[in-house]
């Protein structure tokens, strides 16, 4: 089983680093990848857990984009556990983040709902790990104000909710160019829930490497329109579980979706090409 999309503590997943590789390993995985919000925090530690486990480790990254305010998540790959040219923007991206979390608690304040986040934020910066809506939905249910992160979405903090902050970013565009400048790939992540699919011919030309077609909440169909999709602009594929832990409802999905091994050949092959334009030969891996 191959899973390229999963999430640590590093961002909103429950489990460490090092934790999930070894659930990854007892539920089948044998090629993962960590794909944490805005960080490559955990990666260091997730790749050493995956060798010990004889596992094929992929570094990776899912990088929050903005297009008409709306949030974008492009998974990047790369050879390098630490690309060098990523440092200074992601710093710039979790910096947004706990501004946009801190507005969100403000907000909630004024409507009668208050939240203690400034110490997970402060937390958060000092590691290197992002903060995003879960960490705002989960101080509400430590407030006592719902009983859990979905009914805090739902009542306060969804995309039309009275706590909402938009984001403000980069465009999916400068997050391609980006990942390409250091030698990895980029790909449009969970594109049936983002049902943008008019995005695809432009990132197409702007660069875009693959486009995630396995996906827990993709059904057999939703598969087969991104493979045409893909192959429609020449795209490799990639997919995953988009593990968060054991209260997410697609923890159901883990060890159960993944990129067939030929798709992943493809995506590997590509990935190898990126690298050499950047930084000569490949490695090998």
């Amino acid at each position: 089983m191959i899973d390229l999309h999963m999430h640590t503590t590093a961002s909103d997943g429950v489990l460490t680093p090092a934790a999930l590789v070894d659930r990854a390993f007892a539920a089948g995985i044998r090629t993962l990848s960590v794909t944490d919000h805005d960080t490559m925090a955990g990666i260091a530690d997730a790749a050493a857990a995956a060798a010990s486990h004889g596992m094929e480790f992929l570094p990776g990254i899912e990088i929050t984009a903005v297009d008409n305010q709306r949030d974008v998540h492009m998974l990047a790959y790369f050879l390098d556990p630490d690309p060098p040219g990523l440092a200074s923007f992601l710093v710039d991206q979790r910096s947004d983040r706990s501004r946009r979390a801190r507005e969100m608690s403000e907000k909630l304040a004024w409507l009668g709902v208050p939240i203690d986040i400034e110490d997970l934020i402060s937390e958060a910066e000092a590691e290197g790990k992002a903060v995003g809506r879960p960490s705002v939905a989960q101080a509400l249910v430590d407030a006592g104000h719902v009983v859990s992160v979905q009914e805090a979405f739902d009542r306060w903090i969804a995309d039309d909710g009275a706590a909402y902050v938009p984001r403000v970013g980069v465009s999916p565009a400068d997050v391609i160019r980006l990942v390409a400048r250091n030698g990895g790939i980029s790909a449009l992540a969970h594109p049936r829930l983002l049902r943008k699919d008019d995005l695809v011919p432009s990132l197409a030309k702007d660069g875009l490497g693959a486009i995630e077609v396995y996906h827990s909440q993709h059904s057999v169909s939703d598969e087969s329109h991104y493979l045409r999709l893909a192959e429609q602009y020449q795209l490799a594929v990639c997919g995953g579980s988009d593990f968060h832990g054991d209260h997410h409802h697609r923890a159901k999905r883990f060890g159960k979706v993944g990129v067939p091994r030929e798709r992943f050949v493809t995506l590997r092959q590509r990935l190898l090409q990126a690298h050499s334009m950047v930084h000569g030969e490949a490695p090998s891996v």
